[in-house]
């Protein structure tokens, strides 16, 4: 019984790291900016024509090996980030390959990515927070963060966010000369999805109290 409700929980996972790429693979398609925790990767893929999946997994190890140097402590919890980063890189990929761009498109369906884009992703994240199996790399490094310096979650979070997109920011405009893959939709991301998350997390806890 308590296999089946393990298997379960990995499943709630997988499942929320698969809606939670296609959520990231909108809002970066809808060519109005992609969220701040993806923002460095995909600009980077944008400029290089490298993966943007391989990036992700380049950069949330560099997350992960930020996490230990700190913690001093590379436990179970560690070891499930890797794979899940890896299943997590490959979504990305998935989803960016079968989801048009709208670079060129009109502004209509540019908003409309960015609408989706935002839902989705909360819902994964609600999902994978909801299965406690394990986090991804970006959220466990802000987590110790938090912890290590006596801050909110929330503060640090918001300044974790600020700095990769000012990051990405740097190399869009060294690349390009303009801000490509960050805009409008990296704000309007950066402040939807945290509440989306708080929305569905209660919705939930309420299905599971019913």
């Amino acid at each position: 019984m308590r296999e089946k409700a393990t298997l379960k929980r990995y499943g709630i996972f997988l499942l929320g790291v698969l809606i939670c790429a296609m959520g990231i693979a909108f809002l970066s398609r809808s060519a109005l900016g992609t969220s701040p925790l993806s923002s460095v990767s995909f600009v980077l893929y944008l400029s290089t024509g490298v993966s943007a999946g391989l990036y992700t997994f380049a950069c949330n190890m560099f997350f992960l090996a930020a996490d230990v140097f700190l913690t001093r402590r590379f436990g179970w919890m560690q070891w499930l980030q890797i794979p899940a980063t890896f299943v997590f890189s490959l979504c990305i990929d998935l989803w960016l390959a079968l989801i048009p761009t709208q670079l060129n498109g009109p502004l209509s369906l540019k908003v409309l990515y960015l609408v989706l884009g935002c839902p989705i992703m909360a819902l994964g994240i609600t999902l994978e927070v909801l299965a406690n199996v394990t986090i991804l790399p970006g959220e466990g490094i802000v987590k110790t963060l938090a912890a290590k310096g006596g801050w909110e979650f929330g503060n640090v979070k918001v300044a974790f966010d600020c700095t990769l997109t000012l990051i990405a920011a740097v190399i869009a405009w060294i690349a390009f000369g303009r801000l490509n893959g960050v805009g409008v939709g990296t704000l309007v991301s950066a402040l939807a999805v945290g509440q989306l998350v708080k929305l569905y997390s209660r919705r939930a806890r309420r299905f599971a109290g019913a």
